[in-house]
């Protein structure tokens, strides 16, 4: 097996391990004995183990932004809109989203994870300030700062969204929805949902 099939498979792994155990009670030993491998073979692909969690996350994270992106293509602005919001507000506390909850506390303490953390956010915005982008260049928004814009909407769905993982429902996912809506309606003069 190849240096980069190897890591590929410890990554996938500790995906899985993460996303039924959390981030942070994962050991190299439940790794180890997960993927088939000692842990000093895990340590000989990865400097540590922060380091392993940090390019877990990258992949974890990277994956979930192109699922977003993928119906996004096609959609008119509006639907894009709808479409990307809806993905950022959880329904149920699966295992993806607490995912997202578990590395930002463990970035608390882990200032290389945080800078991570950071930066996977704004490839988030920026997804989604290309999609303000082109609803400006259609007519179908108006704004005059569609990056602005889209830091404060992302920011208002990631704050439903960790309070829909304390108490998650259809219902209070649909109501979070329609406020986020209700606001981009405000700063993008975008149709009523």
């Amino acid at each position: 097996m190849s240096r980069s099939d190897r890591k590929d498979q410890i990554i996938t792994a500790a995906l899985e391990l993460f996303r039924s155990k959390g981030f942070a009670d994962v050991s190299t030993r439940d790794l180890a004995e997960h993927a088939g491998l000692s842990r000093s073979h895990i340590y000989h692909y990865f400097a540590d183990w922060n380091e392993l969690r940090r390019e877990a996350f990258v992949r974890f994270a990277q994956q979930q932004l192109d699922a977003v992106r993928a119906p996004l293509a096609g959609a008119t602005p509006s639907q894009a809109l709808l479409g990307f919001l809806s993905s950022c507000l959880p329904a149920d506390t699966d295992s993806g989203w607490t995912l997202w909850l578990d590395a930002w506390d463990e970035a608390m303490h882990e200032p290389l994870l945080a800078e991570i953390y950071f930066a996977v956010n704004a490839e988030w915005q920026e997804t989604l300030a290309q999609l303000i982008e082109r609803g400006v260049a259609s007519a179908e928004f108006r704004c005059r700062a569609p990056a602005r814009a889209a830091r404060q909407l992302f920011a208002m769905a990631m704050g439903y969204a960790d309070d829909l993982l304390l108490k998650p429902s259809a219902a209070a996912r649909e109501s979070a929805l329609a406020e986020v809506m209700e606001v981009a309606k405000l700063l993008l003069g975008a149709p009523a949902r």
